[in-house]
């Protein structure tokens, strides 16, 4: 059974970016790739705001807002200094790898051991560890994909789907 559950719960966090690969790929019929960059740029400051002493949850806030500064440059190179989406995605991707280096102190590899963090927190209400990752992994997936439905019923939604139908259109 922790087969499965580890199973699930690596495969709901792994959609999380798919979803924001299939937003750009098939909503914005742009090719970007800055997900896969942005998704272990929030595991580099997870982990090293934890070794620090951080909170568990502030240090996933701050990774939170990370992948946002990662989306906003990649965003920026694409629309301000008019590089193909495509190469704008392989550059963040690349730069990310230096800076996710740098962040954990140019050391490739950091290790939690025993620290705290929001699955132990989680696991110390009655939870095994199976249960914790996965229940955490079941919430954060239904959160994405509960505003990502609320976002595409607004006009903002609206505006994202038009861009990727017809950007000529949408730019006017």
């Amino acid at each position: 059974m922790n087969f499965v559950l580890s199973s699930l719960s690596e495969g709901l966090l792994w959609s999380i970016v798919a979803i924001g690969d299939y937003l750009t790929f098939r909503i914005l019929d742009i090719a970007d790739m800055t997900a896969e960059g942005a998704f272990p740029l929030g595991a580099a400051v997870v982990v090293s705001q934890i070794q620090a002493g951080a909170n568990p949850w502030l240090a996933t806030l701050l990774a939170l807002l990370a992948g946002m500064v990662a989306g906003l440059v990649s965003g920026m190179l694409h629309t301000k200094m008019k590089i193909p989406a495509l190469l704008t995605g392989i550059v963040t991707l690349t730069g990310l790898y230096s800076i996710n280096i740098k962040i954990m102190g140019s050391v490739p590899n950091l290790s939690l051991g025993d620290s705290a963090t929001v699955f132990k927190q989680l696991a110390s209400l009655g939870l095994t560890n199976e249960g914790a990752v996965f229940s955490l992994s079941l919430v954060c997936f239904l959160l994405v994909c509960l505003v990502l439905t609320l976002l595409m019923k607004t006009e903002i939604g609206l505006v994202l789907r038009s861009t990727g139908d017809n950007i000529p259109m949408s730019e006017a």
